[in-house]
């Protein structure tokens, strides 16, 4: 964790030199910048150590809803991989999430779906269709353990 810290704190002079905003996410999201916008993504990361749920095309966080990640995206947890995953969210749901596995300590990103707090059956369905192990409650910020 200490390699992110450090590059957390050249990122954020890197940010102010280069301007980039929340408000910039929404055309890079509107172009498909995926490098661009995995790029803020990366350092959005640092700042949320223990987690997240955002939309791309926004750069906000959902404050309700069920967040199921895709199978599709599953075990990406390098910046190199998270061009995977901002591509995936572009063309499906358009949200990412990013969460740390205690287990092996690496910071882990998902393209996801967002269903809303009512469906929770649903999001219980698509969790097990894609293999999920977990789904998160995004009102009550906490993990749901599927069988």
């Amino acid at each position: 964790m200490k390699a992110r810290f450090l590059i957390l704190l050249l990122a954020i002079p890197l940010c102010s030199i280069l301007q980039t905003s929340c408000t910039t996410s929404s055309n890079l999201a509107r172009n498909g910048n995926v490098g661009a916008l995995a790029d803020e993504i990366w350092i959005y990361s640092y700042s949320h150590p223990d987690g997240f749920t955002i939309d791309i095309r926004t750069m906000t966080e959902p404050t309700e809803g069920i967040a199921v990640a895709y199978s599709a995206t599953q075990g990406s947890h390098s910046r190199k991989k998270l061009n995977r995953v901002v591509r995936h969210a572009l063309h499906h749901d358009g949200y990412v999430g990013g969460w740390l596995d205690t287990t092996d300590s690496l910071y882990y990103f998902d393209s996801s779906r967002i269903f809303p707090e009512d469906s929770l059956d649903a999001a219980i369905k698509f969790g097990a269709k894609n293999k999920q192990k977990a789904i998160y409650s995004i009102k009550e910020g906490k993990e749901i353990k599927l069988k």
